[in-house]
């Protein structure tokens, strides 16, 4: 069987990082967090405080892709920590249901926008931009990458103009407008703050198909974080001057009425389709991404062998078809819709299992030193996740009673399969080019 390729490089990483982070979010939520912290002041400290958060929880996840440099990522991690039987768990909730949600929740909506100057209805145009997806990545990990330059290129010149038709705005004078809105409670506004930054830590699925994941994936997870970071608060204060603190401001989708005052008709139609672009950056970064879970699981022993199938151009097409045959499903049929409400606390309960085994994946593989800020950053971002999935399932325990529920089927079914996946895959380990273990840092060096 073939392997993965390492065909990767920084800038790859980075397009890919920057491509899972940012997306449409940042233009719907500015509006809904005003709402939530009662006016610029809170709302400014929610995004700068979530930003520093997610910029300790990339300390942590470079060091764990450091010391599990591993296709998968998080599920590595959480099998490195935890054993098979967690990590068979946590790989199927993920694989097979929080990530396909995801991935149909970000189909849909670019169906949605494309069905406003396309016939066929919402439904098969998000199934058409699926097909068109996976396929573009089952032409390879190259073709992949070069989508994710091209859209996440499109994301940051969105960001850049709805920045410039602000600063037009602000100096030209918002028309006034007799726009209402209501309050949102403060905890919805921390959920949207806090999803609006996530995405980030993708990146560290793709770590046997960098040229170097020890030395580039640090500087990819911290600095797409910090340009996110920066780039958000840029967008939430632009937005908020130039309409005037107004209540449009505090709308569903301030950067669109901002394009509207500048530019009339033409501004909503350019912007309509910069928001396409954002969205289809999220959903391409996500079939590239995401499937490696899967593979990961199956060449574990864990799932289906042909799940693990990787062509010769280094492409895990099992672990692709996969994926999109479970999204297209959801897509098709529009079940995606009864599971998105349990999909913050899944991801939160998911999170608190990879976040977690940073203290123990240090404790089993000790040869590197401690991260940055170490414990104190790492632990900051454990308790956050831990924080967010305690607010998400008490927020609705008919759905969080429906995910642990899942939980245990997928437990149940481990526990009737356990002979069969008790044993390692046969796999053989990554060779990981820049690993170098010096004196320094052995864990049998003398101090």
């Amino acid at each position: 069987m073939a392997e993965l390729q390492r065909r990767l490089h920084r800038i790859d990483a980075l397009a890919i990082a920057l491509g899972g982070v940012i997306g449409v979010g940042v233009f719907v939520n500015t509006g809904l967090v005003l709402r939530g912290t009662g006016g610029l002041a809170g709302a400014t400290l929610l995004w700068l405080v979530v930003g520093v958060v997610c910029l300790a929880g990339a300390t942590l996840y470079a060091d764990l892709s450091a010391r599990v440099p591993e296709a998968g990522g998080p599920y590595a991690y959480v099998r490195v920590a935890f054993g098979r039987p967690v990590a068979f768990v946590y790989g199927w909730m993920n694989a097979s249901v929080a990530m396909p949600v995801r991935q149909a929740g970000t189909v849909a909506i670019a169906g949605k926008l494309l069905s406003s100057w396309l016939p066929g209805g919402q439904r098969l145009l998000a199934v058409g931009v699926l097909v068109i997806l996976a396929a573009l990545n089952l032409l390879g990990v190259r073709a992949g990458a070069v989508t994710q330059r091209v859209l996440t290129t499109g994301k940051l010149a969105t960001i850049a103009l709805v920045i410039g038709l602000a600063l037009v705005l602000a100096a030209t004078g918002a028309p006034a407008t007799a726009a209402t809105t209501s309050p949102v409670p403060f905890g919805l506004a921390v959920a949207a703050c806090w999803y609006t930054y996530l995405g980030w830590q993708d990146v560290v699925l793709l770590a046997e198909e960098l040229h170097q994941p020890r030395r580039d994936l640090p500087a990819v997870l911290l600095g797409t974080v910090a340009l996110t970071m920066a780039l958000y608060l840029a967008v939430h204060v632009a937005v908020y001057y130039a309409l005037g603190g107004t209540a449009e401001a505090y709308g569903e989708l301030p950067a669109r009425t901002i394009a509207g005052h500048v530019l009339g008709g033409l501004g909503l139609t350019l912007l309509t389709a910069l928001t396409l672009v954002s969205t289809l950056g999220g959903s391409a970064e996500s079939m590239m991404v995401r499937p490696r879970v899967a593979m990961a699981l199956a060449r574990d022993g864990m799932a289906p062998a042909p799940i693990a199938a990787v062509n010769r151009a280094g492409t895990p097409h099992g672990a692709i078809v996969f994926h999109a045959t479970l999204t297209l499903v959801l897509v098709a049929t529009g079940s995606y819709t009864d599971l998105l409400p349990l999909l913050a606390f899944a991801q939160g309960f998911l999170g608190v299992f990879e976040t977690a085994s940073y203290f123990v994946v240090r404790r089993k593989r000790p040869e590197l030193p401690a991260a940055r800020l170490h414990p104190w950053a790492p632990l900051a971002f454990i308790l956050a996740n831990i924080a967010l999935c305690w607010v998400a399932g008490t927020a609705d325990l008919k759905k969080t009673g429906l995910a642990l529920g899942m939980l245990a089927v997928i437990s149940a079914v481990y526990a009737i399969a356990r002979p069969r996946v008790m044993a390692p895959g046969t796999a053989a380990p990554p060779v990981i080019p820049d690993l170098v273990v010096t004196t320094r840092n052995r864990p049998d060096a003398k101090t």
